[in-house]
This record gives C-alpha cells, structure tokens and sequence, in this order.
C-alpha cells in the first residue's frame, strides 16, 4: 500500500537554501535509497514536499539557523519502497543537507488509505508553486501550463493519481470527473507572494505566482495561494473526499517529485 514517510530531525548547524529545496529534497530522499536505478526513471515512484525548516515551507531563500527542526516528506506509491526508505533513514541515523547534517529524530510513516469526509466546503492551500499541463489539442513543440488552481485541474490531477494507485479505474474517472467539474466551484481565492529585501513591494500587488529555481538556472513557475471551493451537488461528496486525501498525500499538477504542486486540504463548515 502507498504511503506517506515524514522525516524530523535537528540541524547540525546552520544552513542556506539557494536553490528550491523541492529539489535538494529529491536528492536527500534518492542518496538515502541508495538506488541508482532510481535516478533515471521516469516517472519517479515518488513526490516530494519543499522542505519545512521551523514548521515554514521554503522555497528558494531560507536561512536556517544550528537547531532548526527540519521536516523531510515523501510519498510513496510502493509501500515496499516506502519501507525500505523508512529502514535506511532509521538505519543512517542522519542525513546531508547543504553544509549541515540533519539528525533524524523521528520517522512517521501513513499509509494513504482514501478517507470519505461530509462537509461540502474545503480550502487547499498551494504549499508551493503548481502548475497544470494542459492536454495538446494542437501540436507543440514544449508542454503548455494552466496556473489556476480551478476544480477541473485540481481533480484531474487527483484522479490520475488514484488510477496509477489502482484505486479507481477509467469508468468511474470519467463518472467522477463530469460531476466535480459541474458540481464544484470557487468562492475565493488568495495569492502569497515572493517579497524581495531592496525591491519595491508593490510589484507583487496582485502576482499569484512564484518561481522554482532550480540548478543550471531553470525555472518552473506555478500558482501559490489558497482557493475555497464547495461541492453545491453532493451526490458524489463522500467520493470527492478520497480524492482530496490523494491529492494531499501525493500533492497536484506536474513536477511533484521535485516539490511542485505540494497541497494541505482543510473542511470548512
């Protein structure tokens, strides 16, 4: 069964994020597998959060100071791997993060079992940068991306996750997905925005994106924020339910397994 593995450790010393940690999270969850196979397959068998230093999700700039608590996740679709991962990170004790070591102090390890939930109104906060690609209805030459975090996209990704889990199949996607996109909408969203020390802040005024970066100078832009949406038909409520809980357990849109598209779902009353 897929599963969820949550790293928590203390920092040896200080350190600085430069890159987009979703990245440099990749790399520590790979050194610690210790597959090389691993390396080159596409797509990987795993998703990985941006890294939470002091209970704050970071994304390109961080400085984190000796002690700061240090919060690794991944999510599995191999519960084998899950374990392996789970045996190796137990048996290192420790792991490399920049010019700091990371001492392991806890290991949380859920399983992803879809739970049903009855309220009709929820908010997904967009924990780093989403993006969606968009189907190629015309020939192209480079992937085209929708940023909106919208029901259609935000279940489409959703349920694609839970077919490749074998949770669902193709009949009851399809089903599924008419009734989301016709039953679900947006009451409100929000942006967080990237502020830089010695720039005017009134450029981000109303800039619901942000920038990953990641070495040799490439950039994956998506959607930060918060979106409220409520299902106004509730014939299929209990079903939307599992598929927010994959979408919060293996995150949204492309790039998850270098930390894009990592999600929190809340019921609101």
């Amino acid at each position: 069964m897929a599963a969820v593995v949550t790293v928590r450790g203390l920092a040896s010393s200080g350190f600085v994020v430069n890159v987009f940690s979703g990245v440099v999270a990749q790399s520590v969850v790979l050194a610690l597998l210790n597959e090389p196979r691993l390396h080159d397959v596409r797509p990987k068998p795993f998703t990985v959060w941006p890294l939470v230093v002091n209970g704050r999700v970071v994304w390109n700039r961080a400085l984190a100071p000796a002690g700061a608590a240090v919060e690794l996740r991944a999510a599995f679709f191999d519960g084998g791997l899950a374990e392996v991962f789970m045996e190796r990170v137990m048996e290192a004790g420790r792991f490399r993060l920049f010019n700091a070591e990371v001492a392991v102090g806890e290991v949380e390890v859920r399983r992803v079992a879809p739970a049903a939930g009855s309220s009709s109104k929820f908010k997904v906060e967009f924990l780093s940068p989403t993006r969606f690609e968009t189907p190629p209805y015309v020939k192209r030459r480079v992937p085209v991306f929708d940023m909106a975090p919208s029901p259609r996209n935000l279940f489409k990704s959703a349920i694609k996750t839970a077919m490749r889990l074998g949770l669902v199949d193709l009949r009851w996607a399809k089903k599924f997905f008419r009734w989301a996109i016709a039953s679900v909408g947006v009451l409100d969203f929000g942006c967080r925005c990237e502020t830089h020390r010695g720039r005017d802040q009134r450029s981000n005024v109303g800039k619901c994106t942000a920038a990953a970066k990641l070495s040799g100078g490439r950039v994956l832009r998506g959607f930060v924020g918060w979106a409220v949406y409520r299902a106004f038909e509730t014939s299929m409520l209990e079903d939307m339910w599992r598929m927010l809980s994959v979408a919060e357990a293996f995150g949204v849109g492309s790039n998850r397994p270098l930390g894009l598209g990592a999600v929190r779902v809340m019921h609101l009353q």
